[in-house]
């Protein structure tokens, strides 16, 4: 295989980014190809179609969420008001980079049809994402009911976060940070 002109991640960041901004049937490898500053040829070279190079860019963003951002709900040393607001407020920060949105919604909702292996890394990540608010509302709250805190704390981050996109304003998802850490402050 041919070197990249580019590094792997910074190729993938620039992907995911087209993708999170065109969406899964509104980008095409010319658009991917483009942004890499790769001809077309190139590009099939690493990556013979667009859903392996999706797969791959879904995967990467997990693991890069999952320590730069769901990490925070595992730290232990700082009380868990702190760190549901640090994480929602790091979320904020993340999902309005590029563009307003969440490559994994954005993706979610354009490729259930078309593509449900595209699910997988997907549901994943949702899945990590509500497993890591759940850890921080399980002494508030305990277990079962952190569980599907967490999973409706994703549903709410989800929505606002798509209100933010149509609207361009992301005070939905202040106030789902709001929300968020007045749950601990209840029940503490």
């Amino acid at each position: 295989m041919r070197p990249l002109k580019i590094s792997r991640d910074e190729l993938l960041h620039r992907c995911a980014s087209t993708f999170k901004r065109h969406g899964y049937h509104g980008t095409t490898m010319d658009m991917l190809s483009t942004a890499c500053g790769l001809t077309k040829a190139s590009f099939y070279h690493h990556y013979p179609n667009k859903e392996s190079l999706l797969r791959d860019v879904l995967e990467t963003t997990h693991q890069k969420l999952k320590q730069s951002l769901f990490a925070i709900a595992y730290d232990d040393s700082k009380p868990p008001v702190e760190r549901m607001t640090v994480l929602g407020k790091k979320a904020k920060k993340l999902f309005q980079d590029d563009t307003i949105g969440c490559l994994m919604g954005v993706v979610a909702v354009d490729a259930s049809y078309a593509n449900t292996d595209l699910m997988e890394p997907i549901r994943a990540f949702m899945d990590d994402w509500a497993a890591a608010f759940a850890y921080v509302l399980t002494s508030s709250h305990g277990e079962v009911r952190a569980q599907a805190l967490g999973r409706q704390l994703v549903a709410d981050y989800e929505g606002a976060i798509l209100l933010a996109r149509i609207y361009q304003d992301t005070t939905m998802i202040d106030s789902v940070i709001a929300r968020t850490t007045q749950m601990l402050k209840v029940a503490g």
